[in-house]
């Protein structure tokens, strides 16, 4: 089975290649310079040209701030981007995975929120972009995994697009970060969700599946904990509260999502966030990163 994966040097696509690669026919997209996603004609030839048999669509714009700055390159990142994918998706009858977000709920609950709830209402335009993305998956896609996402975490990225080694960076660098301490949330490894793919892409049992790592986490508290078990200072990360930190787009103070049926369909239970953390603490030396 051949895979492709946009946004493949990204945490989430990186990871994908790696953890798949040891089963599957993994084909990464080229850099954005090479090959441009906005561009119908040129995004629907490459994949007519290589014919893979499953798409796994990480490719987007994540940060809510720069969304919120810029509404049109937020619809065409995340909206325009993932309709020509879908579109070549359908054309080629592949299988779709596409990585959407817990933002596309409003986050004014205390108990998570299920496969079974209704998305709706998000609090800033990244969740209506997702939101969006998620529509034109349900509406063109039969064969589809939407596979709805929380703070992730992982050993991939790099620098740039990797939260942890930001902060170790940082930290390393004489600077402290500033993270929210106000706000939690439920967040998952992206190691977990690409190993429950190599599952899930073996069955025919499409639709939308929650990850979360069992517990809940700080944005400055899992940065806290990151040091501490990499042998560093917890006090290089500020805790701050999102009225403080000004950030153009609107937080939830508190947004968790759980799956109800990753276990009943596909026998497959994620780790506490503890644990997804220590194992991510150990790929990055077994990697040499640390």
């Amino acid at each position: 089975m051949k895979i492709a994966v946009t946004g493949a040097q990204g945490l989430l696509g990186e990871e994908c290649m790696r953890t798949l690669g040891a089963e599957y026919d993994m084909l990464p997209l080229p850099s954005h310079r090479e090959l441009d996603l906005v561009d119908f004609n040129a995004t629907r030839d490459w994949f007519l040209a290589h014919k893979p048999d499953v798409i796994i669509h990480t490719a987007a714009n994540r940060d809510p701030d720069s969304c919120e700055r810029d509404h049109d390159l937020a619809w065409v990142s995340n909206v325009l981007v993932t309709y020509n994918v879908v579109n070549a998706a359908r054309e080629l009858d592949a299988v779709f995975v596409h990585a959407s977000s817990d933002a596309v709920f409003p986050g004014n609950r205390d108990e998570p929120y299920h496969e079974f709830d209704e998305a709706r209402d998000p609090i800033n335009l990244y969740g209506y972009t997702k939101l969006a993305s998620e529509k034109l998956v349900l509406q063109y896609l039969p064969k589809h995994f939407n596979l709805r996402l929380p703070l992730l975490f992982g050993r991939t990225g790099g620098l740039t697009r990797n939260n942890l080694l930001k902060a170790r960076h940082a930290a390393l660098s004489g600077q402290k970060t500033v993270a929210a301490g106000d706000t939690f949330s439920t967040a998952c490894s992206v190691r977990d969700v690409a190993r429950s793919l190599a599952v899930m892409l073996k069955t025919p049992f499409y639709g939308t599946y929650h990850f979360a790592n069992s517990g809940e986490v700080s944005r400055s508290g899992y940065l806290q904990t990151f040091l501490k078990a990499i042998g560093l200072d917890p006090g290089w990360i500020t805790a701050s509260t999102i009225a403080e930190m000004k950030r153009p787009a609107r937080r939830c103070h508190h947004i968790a999502i759980t799956s109800l049926l990753l276990k009943p369909v596909f026998g497959i239970t994620l780790q506490p966030v503890e644990d997804a953390l220590a194992e991510t603490v150990a790929d990055m030396k077994a990697d040499g990163i640390l």
